[in-house]
């Protein structure tokens, strides 16, 4: 049965704010040019374990938090892309099959995706996800009522803005998001900040030690690395020593 009228509950349940005068608290106390790593686990191949273990290795090493999406497929046979990050890194699913949840007219169906994909990753990992990207970045009017159902804190499917739940509601906080393979690192060097804070979208297409080298070349004082959690002021990766 399709449940159409949950998807009227958006309507009272974003607040779309164009200047929204809730900050969160991590960037009002750091003044450096805030950046979210975004990497995005969706396909699978031979080499995805090692690339996996090496990217989980070069941030842990680095301490360089980040937040990594993996799809529940991918969980469910690479368990290891999820588990082999720890403390500092976010982990957030992007629906099972990865499928753009346009394409899915009926909700249930698309709520299936959700949990479903949410479920993987919870699994693979022994740990409580609560943030999601859409992948494409493609999402309809039922997206907020889904994440609602699917217990989803954060949305990070946007190139303008992050949504997260602030007394029940999602609300719209400003966002700057970017495909790193379409800038040079020098750009994010030079780009003049606000108070906006910017991701950095990478995935596994990309090369470890072309990431390596991006973010190497990126790092500096006036740069401060955040995971989803910080960002948010939200607590989105529970892992298993915090689960109740």
């Amino acid at each position: 049965m399709k449940l159409v009228y949950l998807g009227i509950l958006t309507t009272s349940i974003v607040i779309s704010l164009g200047v929204l005068s809730l900050t969160p608290a991590y960037l009002e106390l750091n003044p450096n040019k805030t950046v979210l790593l975004s990497f995005s686990i969706i396909t699978e191949s031979e080499n995805l374990p090692e690339w996996c273990n090496e990217l989980s290795n070069f941030l842990n090493t680095n301490k360089i938090k980040a937040v990594i999406f993996v799809t529940g497929k991918v969980a469910q046979e690479f368990p290891p892309c999820v588990s082999s990050f720890r403390s500092g890194i976010d982990i957030g699913s992007q629906t099972y099959n990865y499928v753009e949840l346009t394409q899915i007219s009926d909700y249930l169906e698309q709520l299936d995706e959700i949990k479903n994909g949410k479920s993987a990753v919870d699994k693979a990992g022994n740990l409580n996800s609560k943030l999601f990207k859409a992948p494409n970045g493609s999402t309809d009017e039922n997206i907020y009522s889904l994440l609602i159902q699917a217990k989803i804190l954060a949305d990070f499917s946007y190139k303008n803005q992050y949504n997260k739940i602030y007394q029940e509601k999602f609300l719209k906080f400003d966002l700057a998001s970017f495909q790193a393979s379409e800038y040079d690192f020098s750009y994010f060097k030079k780009l003049k900040f606000d108070d906006t804070p910017i991701m950095i979208n990478f995935d596994n297409s990309d090369s470890i030690d072309y990431i390596i080298d991006f973010i190497l070349n990126l790092k500096s004082n006036e740069i401060s690395f955040v995971n989803a959690s910080e960002l948010t002021d939200l607590q989105l990766t529970q892992r298993e020593e915090n689960l109740v």
